[in-house]
């Protein structure tokens, strides 16, 4: 019965005096391009997400598809940056409250981002402006591997009763071998221009991305119809998406590193829960969690090796893997119960700096 209480006991504290944490960081491209986004975005996550309103005078006739199309952009965005990027968006379309019709444009939003930076709690906001596309529709013979594939079976099976019926002196169909089998086709050929800009909200600095990404959609072979505007905007738009990722916004790794809550110091250690308690929070914010941390820091002295290890986590976190890799070192020389397992760290995050010099 001793034994079971005292199990307990030290599963207890072990659970009270460091807790893991899905720590998803972020992976920057090995070239400079990537080198650059890592500086502007400084550890930049939480984003809001504006689309410009269609205009009737640059949509024209198009109009009213423009709108049916606009209205789908947020959603799309969401799926793919949820799927693959380090963002976490928030859409501000649905926030009348923050917004109106008036600073819902570039200018509005830059002049009045540290409003709505405060409202939403995001450090950045992407806004998305799609100029009118360039379409064209044409025929065009294309291959209907439907039909290949039933000639292949077909031309099997001449040649397996080949096999079976073939006199001494061979022939057959052994020598037959399926054709393409073209149709004419209505193919449409899209240009979607889309310029994305990522403005900060503590600086006003902006990074913009302009991409026009020809797309071709076509009907399906033997169909002469070519796809509908509005199917073929939103093709466009599955494939241009991962440009504005690539351009704008490091992809998204995962670690569970174990985040440090305890000290003999009453006053360090509700620092220390105090930055836990941020990450865990609705609105995880590491930049949050990072302020009570360095308190911790400041009020050990730097000798807490704990507020070291949760610092270190948090630079890991921004994809400063160098910053990150110094303080699991300092941590780890303070001695704690956790000295190997910040050793491993340590390891980790210098292996991850060399990757990107």
């Amino acid at each position: 019965m001793r034994r079971n209480l005292l199990y307990v006991f030290i599963a207890g504290f072990i659970y009270t005096s460091c807790q893991s944490v899905r720590v998803e960081y972020p992976y920057f491209a090995q070239t400079k391009e990537g080198r650059e986004l890592r500086i502007f975005l400084k550890g930049v996550r939480n984003v809001g997400l504006a689309v410009e309103p269609p205009k009737s005078d640059v949509w024209a006739e198009d109009y009213d598809v423009s709108r049916s199309f606009l209205a789908v952009v947020p959603d799309k965005i969401f799926e793919a940056f949820s799927n693959d990027s380090y963002f976490k968006l928030i859409d501000l379309s649905k926030r009348a409250d923050v917004l109106n019709e008036q600073t819902f444009t570039l200018t509005g939003i830059t002049q009045n981002r540290i409003q709505v930076g405060n409202l939403l709690g995001a450090e950045a906001i992407l806004y998305i402006s799609v100029a009118r596309p360039a379409s064209e529709c044409t025929i065009e013979m294309r291959a209907d591997y439907w039909a290949m594939g039933v000639q292949v079976l077909q031309v099997a099976a001449a040649a397996n009763q080949s096999r079976r019926h073939r006199s001494y002196g061979g022939g057959g169909y052994g020598g037959q071998q399926a054709q393409p089998v073209m149709r004419p086709t209505g193919v449409r050929r899209i240009l979607l221009p889309i310029e994305a800009s990522l403005v900060r909200v503590d600086t006003g600095e902006t990074k913009k991305a302009v991409i026009t990404k020809p797309v071709v959609v076509d009907s399906g072979a033997g169909d002469t119809n070519c796809s509908a505007m509005l199917e073929s905007l939103s093709k466009a738009l599955d494939e241009t998406i991962p440009e504005i990722e690539a351009r704008l916004s490091p992809r998204v790794k995962t670690e569970s590193v174990s985040i440090f809550t305890k000290d003999e110091d009453p006053e360090i250690e509700s620092f220390l829960t105090d930055g836990y308690e941020e990450i865990k929070g609705e609105t995880p914010s590491f930049q949050r969690a990072k302020a009570a941390w360095e308190k911790a820091d400041q009020k050990a002295k730097g000798k807490s090796w704990a507020a070291k290890a949760n610092l270190a986590t948090y630079y890991f976190s921004q994809g400063d893997f160098e910053k990150a890799s110094e303080l699991y070192d300092q941590a780890a020389k303070l001695g704690g119960p956790e000295e190997s397992y910040l050793i491993d760290l340590r390891k980790l995050t210098a292996s991850a700096a060399e990757a990107i010099e």
